[in-house]
């Protein structure tokens, strides 16, 4: 009889300790805070489309903090950051919504963009400094006249790049 007590105590206690951890387990997720991540996204999707930057920024980065596996905010703060003139953090964006979905030709269709006018703006920049005279200033010279064909916006001698390049003047995909 004594050992059927301890074994009901030990019972009680284990039923003690795993009943509020699972319990805790399963508020992980809650109905209510996956409402309001949708509001997020909802949000964050209004204030991108209303071209409200910061606003969209810091919802985009709040809903990935809180789901860090979501490819699409990943690819839209991509897109955000092209639109922003920040190409390093928007290619970063990019390669984590193709980490988490390889097959968005969206995502590597607006890297292959904002590397594209990233090398447009450097070899602008190598035609300018190079010397007339200097073989360099041929290669880069055909180069450019190669890009110029590139059916993109803002790849065209008239519309030089600022020195950061501007993957965001058009050409990304929503």
């Amino acid at each position: 009889m004594a050992g059927n007590t301890s074994m009901k105590r030990a019972m009680r206690t284990v039923h003690t300790l795993l009943l509020p951890m699972l319990l805790l387990s399963g508020c992980a997720m809650l109905p209510a805070e996956q409402g309001n991540l949708y509001d997020m996204r909802r949000q964050a999707e209004d204030a991108y489309a209303n071209s409200e930057d910061d606003r969209a920024e810091k919802l985009l980065v709040g809903l990935l903090r809180a789901v860090p596996n979501d490819a699409e905010a990943w690819f839209y703060l991509g897109n955000l950051y092209a639109r922003t003139n920040r190409p390093e953090q928007a290619t970063q964006a990019y390669q984590k919504a193709l980490l988490l979905n390889g097959g968005d030709a969206r995502a590597w269709h607006n890297m292959g963009v904002v590397r594209l006018r990233e090398a447009w703006a450097a070899f602008i920049r190598a035609h300018d400094v190079s010397a007339p005279d200097n073989a360099l200033h041929a290669k880069v010279e055909t180069v450019i006249s190669a890009m110029e064909k590139i059916p993109l916006e803002g790849l065209t001698r008239q519309a030089r790049p600022a020195p950061s390049a501007s993957p965001a003047a058009g050409g990304t995909t929503k």
